[in-house]
């Protein structure tokens, strides 16, 4: 089934242009990994952005330039990555590139529960100072507590459905939503669903898990 919601011209223009966030732009890889449509339009920003470069006349660069990069780049790249090996239930209907970092997160943590039938595990990606990164798993038929947001949150479908006050959302559907949203996003009976959710600040529970939150200064 091809996704019916997706990622924004400008955010798939951002994402050719190598210009988002580690997390941002996993979100962006996974749902492109799912949708030929994005595939398309990325592949043509790039294509623009190629010939844009040619036109550009050589530039020379400093003797160490090279040495430069290497410094910068926080993560090394592997040139054979190992295949993934987990033994756990729920990455293991995952695509690949999303077991390889929650086999990473399980090797120093482990799912923990946020209310009866929801499971969350952080991801080792770097975001926002008050942002997460994050794999939650919905059993089927359960609901994550009503919220609102402090900010942006983007809810990409790995496995399973999700609905909400906005809509049907599928496997590699993307959902973003902000401070004017507030929802409760329900997994269908029959499956459970699984979703990878970036935010660059905190939800907000509403009604009394909102006040309780409130109260414990959340």
């Amino acid at each position: 089934m091809t996704p019916s919601h997706h990622p924004p011209l400008e955010l798939l223009f951002d994402y050719a242009a190598g210009t988002l966030g580690p997390a941002t732009a996993l979100v962006i890889e996974m749902h492109l990994a799912l949708c030929p449509h994005c595939r398309d339009e990325v592949a043509t920003f790039e294509s623009a952005g190629g010939e844009l470069l040619e036109a550009i006349g050589p530039v020379a660069m400093a003797a160490d330039a090279f040495d430069q990069l290497l410094r910068r780049l926080d993560v090394p790249v592997e040139a054979n990555p190992a295949p993934v090996e987990t033994d756990d239930p729920i990455l293991a209907v995952l695509p690949k590139a999303i077991q390889r970092i929650g086999a990473q997160a399980l090797a120093t943590t482990k799912w923990r529960t946020l209310v009866p039938g929801v499971r969350v595990l952080d991801l080792p990606l770097p975001t926002a100072p008050k942002g997460t990164v994050q794999l939650i798993k919905v059993g089927a038929g359960r609901g994550v507590p009503r919220h609102t947001h402090a900010g942006n949150e983007f809810t990409l479908v790995l496995n399973g459905v999700f609905n909400d006050e906005n809509g049907h959302f599928a496997k590699g559907d993307l959902q973003i939503t902000d401070p004017t949203v507030t929802h409760r996003p329900l997994a269908e009976p029959g499956e459970m669903c699984v979703v990878l959710a970036v935010t660059d600040a905190p939800l907000r529970l509403t009604g009394m898990l909102g006040v309780i939150q409130r109260s414990l200064g959340y």
